[in-house]
Parts: C-alpha cells; structure tokens; sequence
C-alpha cells in the first residue's frame, strides 16, 4: 500500500508541498493540483494518475495514458487568522502500484528557474529542441534525465504564456506595432485577420540597395492559423539572400496576391519611391503569375531553376526509377532546359521525344513545363 504524506500544519505552503512530494517521491507516485481557490486559500491535491483516460477516438495508435482514476486526495488549506497552513487526505488509497522508475512521472523532470530560463532564450535563438537538450544535458551534475518531449512542452507552454490569451495573428500585430514595422491587414467577415503584410524598414533599405532582381515564394500553411506565407526576397550584390517583405494570406488564389502585391506597390515601392523590379522571379504558381502580370506590366517573370529540376526530378524518378534509364533521360531533359537559342531548343526537345522510353514523363514535361518555357530557357530568358 502506497503511504500518504502525514496531516498536520505547515510553516508555508512552499513546506508544505516539499513534505507531500518527497513522501510521494519515496512511495513511487506524483502528486499535482486539481483545483485552487487561492482567494480563499484552499488547494485540492490529487494523484497524477487521477481522472479518467481518454479514448483513442479517430485513432489507429494505441496511447497509454498515466489517467487511471486514482480516488488519492488531499486538502491544504490556510484557516482565517491562522499563520499555517492545514494537509488533511480524503481518500488516502490508490488504485495502482508504485512506479517503477520515478523519473517517468513529470513532476520529478520540472526544470529549476535558471533551466527555464534558459530555454526560453535558446528557443528565442531558433534553437531546435534537440539542440536545447543537448546544451541542458551537459550542464546538469546530476544523472537525472532531459526528455525531448519536457523541452517541447515547455517551449509550447512559454508561447501559451506569451500569448496571454491573444490570437498568434493578433499577438503578430501588436509586435509589429511595437518593432515600428510597416503592416496592413485585411478582415473577414467575422472580423478576424485574412491577411497581412508587413516588413521592417531595415529591409527596405536593403531592397533599395539591389531591387531589380526580387524572388516571391509562398510556405504552405506552417503557422497556428493555417495561413499561407507569401515571401518576398532580395539578392545581393554578393548573391546572398535577404527577407524584404512577408505576408500572411487567406489562401493561395489571385485575389489574394493581388492584395499583397498592391500592400507592396503602395507600403514599399510608392511611398519610398523603390524602382520596381526588373526581374521577378517565382515558383510555378498560376495564380501569383496572373497577378504580377496585372500589376508589374514592365517587369519580367522568370521561373526559380531549382525548384523546376526538384519537381522534375522527383516526378521523374517515380516514373523510370533509379539507373541509367533515369540519368540518360534528365541528360536529354537538361540539354532541352538550357537551350541557348530557339532553334536548339526544337532540336533538344524533337531529340528527347525519339529517345524518351516513358511516354508518362514525356506527357508531364509537355502539360506542365513546356508552355512554360519562355519562363526559365535560356533561348528566351537571357532576352531579358
């Protein structure tokens, strides 16, 4: 039978709960709070096996849960005009045997102050959490252990904090507002945010420095909100990349671009009198192509190189597999690529249609990039 703390008064409630985790510590269980009420200074204690686990609903993984309904509980209160704080149980029995190993429980892994503190400015620095266990591993003199998953948890709970019950998007603007960024926004019909742009007058200045060639790009869908981020990026006079402008967007459709374009036309490019690009460089993206064509008439649009050969590559390969079969055909599809004129370019394409063994691969290349060619061959691209 596992042993509850014994009843009596505290000093401070701090005493208080160093008696009942060390007790707990020693019968092989973990204890946490279940409910408070410190107006009147009343505190419920429960087992951390206490309350009922959760199905697995609309999950083919099976997940143990510490839940098994554990009646284990104890009351601290601190009485009117009294100095000390009162520990009784109610229900001084578990319903399970003691843990093995203590350490599975996460009250005994909390980190101390300065550990939190740390990670909170390791995760602050783009630190990944591996990198944050790593740093947290070498410095403890102790054999107890840093679990991945601690550290994950702790970054998620220090950005709930930070967020103070604020939407990430609203929690956004009030930073920008706060850092002197330029932003605007647009609202749905409920009210929320559906989009928006900003970008630092640092960045500016920088686009000032070399704007004729610019990149934009999207990231599908990687932040809480599920909104696209549209990317605008500089390049330097030494060919290194820089972030000029950013933009959340509602989805990934013309009217959408066509608003964070004109953000960009009247934020950056009217109102610092920015030259427009003379070269604009973007993925395969339909509806971001249509955009720019309405808005940046006297600019050329290229295709991003690297992203064409990373899609035909992947979708090749699936095709004719990995061998002598896939290097041959990507030989005659680079030689098509990088045409230098018109004429060599009917010549490579006419070559890789006889030699071609998959007519799949040569379907794809003819719907998805061919039509495109003016976009990124050299034959038409070194024109501009």
């Amino acid at each position: 039978m596992l042993q509850p703390p014994t009843e009596g008064e505290f000093q401070t409630l701090e005493c208080l709960w160093q008696h009942v985790h060390n007790v707990a510590r020693a019968q092989g269980y973990a204890v946490s709070t279940l409910r408070s009420n410190m107006t009147h200074n009343q505190i419920e204690i429960g087992c951390e096996s206490s309350g009922t686990p959760n199905p697995n609903k609309g999950s083919s993984k099976t997940v143990t849960s510490r839940k098994l309904d554990c009646p284990f509980r104890l009351y601290a209160r601190k009485y009117a005009r009294s100095t000390t704080w009162t520990l009784k149980f109610k229900s001084p029995e578990h319903s399970h045997d003691a843990t093995e190993n203590i350490m599975a429980h996460p009250a005994f892994r909390k980190f101390n102050e300065q550990e939190t503190s740390q990670i909170a400015q390791m995760s602050g620095s783009l630190l990944l959490p591996r990198q944050i266990q790593a740093q947290l591993c070498s410095q403890r003199e102790t054999d107890r252990p840093v679990i991945l998953q601690d550290i994950y948890n702790q970054v998620k709970k220090m950005k709930k904090d930070k967020l103070q019950g604020r939407r990430p998007i609203d929690a956004l603007i009030d930073t920008l507002k706060q850092e002197s960024f330029v932003w605007s926004s647009a609202r749905g019909s409920e009210g929320h945010i559906a989009s928006l742009f900003f970008t630092h007058p640092l960045a500016i200045k920088l686009l000032h420095g070399v704007s004729h060639v610019i990149f934009m790009d999207y990231t599908d869908k990687f932040n809480e909100d599920k909104m696209p981020l549209f990317h605008i990026v500089g390049f330097s006079s030494k060919n290194k990349t820089f972030s000029g402008d950013f933009c959340l967007l509602k989805n990934e459709t013309e009217p959408s671009y066509t608003w964070a374009l004109n953000q960009y036309i009247e934020k950056v490019v009217n109102k610092t009198n920015l030259v427009p690009p003379l070269v604009i460089v973007i993925d395969r993206d339909l509806a971001l192509k249509y955009s720019l064509k309405k808005l940046f008439t006297d600019s050329k649009m290229m295709l991003c190189i690297l992203h064409i050969n990373k899609d035909v590559s992947a979708h090749c390969m699936k095709k004719i597999g990995h061998g002598t079969d896939f290097e041959s055909f990507m030989g005659l599809r680079n030689q098509v690529m990088y045409s230098p004129t018109e004429n060599s370019f009917k010549d490579n394409w006419e070559k890789l249609q006889k030699q071609a063994k998959n007519p799949e691969v040569l379907q794809y290349l003819e719907n998805t990039w061919l039509p495109l060619k003016e976009y990124y061959v050299p034959a038409w691209t070194n024109h501009h």
